[in-house]
């Protein structure tokens, strides 16, 4: 045998030895799993429950914890577990909208105010269009302030009335820092309810019902945006805060109550207010309905041999149309590229300077949303080129600006050390 193909075998067998020493069985994802659950924040969790998909398939999942307590106990968390996910509601919002775009009933690049039937416009820029795809981008000059939530007995349309001015907690307006919409990355999610009130008003439908039809009952996903609704409400997890004196629930308790009032509801005219089941980040779903919308995603817009959208949507909607660069916006989180309610994980830095790495050695492109709310933490990414994946649901945080800094990215110390002991998971490891 040649010295050439000694040293190529040589240099095999050091990958191989390389790649095994990096495997990770089964039980050794589980025992850190274990860890980061009672470890926790400041103090354990409740619950976390965690998928790793290798090619688009399940390689290895988790459930530790509780989905919610009672007098007679505490029921376990499981794949089937409905958690409130937070913001990874975006992108289902955007498949539900996307349909419509398909349709040609909206176009992503229209002012806004045809399709919401009142005037939308920033005052300090009021000859600038604020486009569907600044809504979704967050670009679109338009903040939060002090509520994103209306009741139904109101109209979207009287956030932005003249008599709410700048400088009021109730002034939902970018002012007096000369970005224009479409320049300037700010996350909004008051732009996801306007995205509702688009999507009742093109469809005539309810949000909650429109998605319920359109995507989720197509796409076989249990849950929804209305939890009086839930075909299984008895999957639901009740999110909790962890406080020095204990658990303390925060939303989804049982029995469940109304949200808004039932007369109320009746009344409600679809496309007038489009807030009402949190588009921006109500839906109810479980890792087993994670893992389904991301075959869905890798299918190109098919699942199961049915259809929703076109691959050319879903490139849109993972391919950003906003990069950070410098000085082009400020975000809190891991996010220094985004398209259509979809970030990208390319370890390039955010707004913080922090790189977008979710672990160390991360070196991939996952696509995807994180989400934030009432004491939970959730991860929806996947790779669109490998099918390889990331998703989970970590509840019990303390209150929310108390958690652990991430160690080296504007992720949680938690969920770094999530990705972290999932990054090997689902290997051939013996």
């Amino acid at each position: 045998m040649s010295n050439w193909h000694i040293r190529i075998l040589t240099l095999a067998a050091l990958v191989a030895l390389s790649s095994a020493a990096q495997a990770q069985t089964p039980a050794e994802t589980t025992r850190a799993l274990d860890h980061v659950l009672a470890q926790g924040d400041v103090r354990p969790l409740a619950a976390i429950a965690a998928v790793r998909l290798r090619h688009g398939q399940v390689a290895y999942s988790y459930y530790g914890g509780f989905a919610r307590q009672s007098p007679d106990g505490s029921l376990p968390v499981g794949p089937q577990t409905l958690f409130r996910i937070a913001s990874i509601s975006k992108v289902v919002t955007t498949i539900g909208l996307m349909e419509l775009v398909e349709q040609g009933k909206i176009d992503l690049d229209h002012d806004a105010s045809d399709y919401l039937g009142f005037r939308l416009r920033n005052p300090d820029f009021p000859q600038t269009p604020i486009t569907v795809r600044m809504l979704l981008n967050h670009t679109s000059s338009i903040r939060d302030g002090d509520s994103y939530t209306l009741p139904p007995e109101h109209s979207i349309s009287e956030v932005f009335e003249a008599t709410h001015k700048p400088g009021d907690a109730s002034y939902h307006f970018a002012h007096g820092d000369g970005h224009a919409p479409g320049t300037w990355f700010a996350y909004c999610n008051l732009c996801y309810g306007l995205v509702g009130t688009i999507m009742e008003r093109v469809s005539g439908e309810r949000f909650d019902r429109y998605q319920q039809k359109h995507v989720l009952g197509p796409l076989g996903i249990d849950g929804g945006y209305n939890r009086a609704t839930l075909a299984h409400p008895d999957r639901l997890a009740t999110l909790y805060s962890h406080q020095p004196k204990g658990w303390e629930a925060e939303t989804d308790t049982l029995p469940l109550v109304q949200v808004w009032d039932p007369v109320a509801l009746d009344h409600y005219k679809p496309g007038t207010n489009g807030t009402l089941f949190a588009p921006q980040g109500g839906l109810r779903i479980s890792m087993e309905g994670l893992t389904r919308l991301a075959r869905f995603m890798l299918g190109h817009g098919t699942l199961d041999g049915r259809t929703l959208l076109s691959a050319r949507s879903i490139d849109l909607m993972q391919t950003p149309s906003w990069q950070y660069d410098g000085r082009n916006g400020d975000c809190p989180y891991p996010i220094a590229s985004y398209g259509l309610s979809m970030a990208r994980l390319t370890g390039t830095r955010d707004s913080s300077g922090r790189e977008t790495r979710p672990y160390k050695g991360y070196s991939g492109d996952l696509a995807g949303h994180l989400g934030d709310a009432y004491s939970l933490h959730s991860g929806f990414w996947y790779d669109p080129a490998t099918g390889d994946g990331f998703l989970f649901a970590a509840d019990g945080f303390p209150d929310a600006g108390q958690e652990r800094p991430g160690a080296y990215s504007s992720f949680t110390r938690i969920e770094e050390e999530i990705f972290t002991a999932l990054a090997e998971a689902g290997t051939s490891a013996p």
